[in-house]
């Protein structure tokens, strides 16, 4: 039997950029929580007495990697060396190794791929070869071709597992890094991949497994949910896998539809409700409310109103450990009005809803903001679902404008 944790995409020392409005002693937390994520990795392996750990790619955030990360780094690798567990690692884009860092002394039972041939390592215990692990680290930041021929085919000798950080033809919304077929990885006849580059958790195949992990921490209010690692079980050919949380700081999403509430103070006290369900112990949770539905009292959710109603959840968050910060309310509410009766009216509002339903040109419409030299830095492509919130978005704003009357 074969017992290891595979994590990916640790992004260590991540920059956390667009947070500074948060109180300091939560945004002090969040800068810190990728190494609190990856020392709860640590523990998670030492705890489950793992044989080894992989690291499937992107341990830091940027080539460049900084000293602290480093340190930070080394200080838990030295904690599975202390324990006798074996550490394998690979470099992605984020991290790879064309990049500038003060190169520091790592424990002997740590294992950096090289870059760019397919590298296999063999694990041995007790004298005898139970695995061969095959990888490669990114030598530039962007490997376009795919790679999974140079990977050599698994015989029956001992497990053959693959670790490889690149993202799945036909999967879109990352870079097509390292790209690959599932069909492939198949053939090759591993017992086992280890996925990284994609920040979400995802089993692409159960036999043999084919996963990512995620990240071990969420940077960003896109990243929402629990977080961590796998401790997987190769015993013949039987294979399991336990999902293990190690985020510190959890990003959530809370929808409130308003249609049944007759008055403000009930959406308050519903929201007062919301953040204490949410809160965990020992973890912090940043929620962004999105309020939904059709209201009368829709016009009443002005601007005044939410920033003091925001103010007043969040009051006192900061002081706890086990904090639940609201950091903005987003309102996707409506009047009440038929949509379906305006659209067929012969006047301007019934028009607009028509060609509204027909308008395919949204990228046009913000292709200024992408053009623009400062805020294209900070600025990814809208997904599909996106631009159909955009169109929303302004349809309510045109309607509400037209029929405030």
């Amino acid at each position: 039997m074969l017992k290891f944790l595979h994590c990916a995409d640790l992004h260590l020392d991540s920059p956390f950029k667009g947070l500074y409005h948060l109180p300091t002693s939560i945004f002090k937390r969040i800068q810190n929580s990728t190494f609190q994520a990856f020392k709860q990795v640590v523990q998670t392996a030492i705890q489950e007495e793992v044989d080894f750990v992989i690291i499937a790619g992107d341990l830091y955030d940027g080539q460049d990697r900084s000293l602290r990360a480093q340190t930070r780094l080394r200080r838990e690798l030295e904690r599975l060396s202390e324990k006798n567990i074996p550490v394998y690692i690979v470099h992605g884009n984020h991290d790879h190794l064309e990049g500038k860092w003060v190169d520091l002394h790592w424990p002997e039972s740590v294992h950096f791929f090289s870059g760019g041939q397919v590298e296999s390592i063999a694990y041995e215990k007790d004298g005898k070869r139970l695995a061969m692990i095959h990888g490669f680290s990114y030598e530039k930041r962007a490997v376009m071709e795919n790679r999974v021929h140079l990977y050599p085919d698994g015989t029956d000798e001992c497990y053959h597992i693959g670790i490889l950080h690149g993202n799945a033809e036909g999967r879109s919304g990352h870079d097509p890094y390292a790209p690959f077929q599932v069909e492939e990885l198949i053939g090759k006849n591993y017992d086992y991949w280890a996925l990284g580059h994609i920040h979400k958790r995802i089993e692409l195949h159960h036999d043999p497994p084919i996963i990512y992990p995620g990240n071990i921490q969420g940077r960003h209010p896109k990243e929402t949910g629990k977080k961590g690692c796998y401790v997987i079980q190769l015993n013949g050919k039987q294979a399991t896998a336990v999902f293990h949380e190690t985020q510190d700081i959890i990003w959530h999403e809370e929808k409130i539809n308003i249609a049944s509430f007759s008055n403000l103070s009930e959406l308050v006290e519903k929201s007062l409700q919301i953040k204490e369900g949410l809160r965990e112990y020992g973890k912090g949770v940043l929620v962004k409310l999105i309020l939904e539905g059709d209201s009368d009292f829709h016009h009443e959710l002005n601007g005044q109103f939410l920033d003091e109603m925001l103010e007043m959840i969040q009051e006192g968050e900061e002081e706890h450990s086990s904090f639940v910060y609201p950091y903005q309310i987003i309102v996707k509410t409506m009047p009440k009005w038929d949509r379906e009766k305006l659209v067929n009216e012969t006047h301007f509002v019934g028009g607009l809803l028509r060609n509204i339903d027909s308008y395919e040109e949204v990228d046009q419409a913000v292709s200024e903001l992408f053009l623009h030299k400062k805020a294209r830095r900070y600025l990814e492509a809208f997904t599909s679902e996106e631009k159909k919130e955009l169109m929303k978005e302004a349809e309510s704003l045109l309607l509400m404008s037209l029929l405030k009357e």
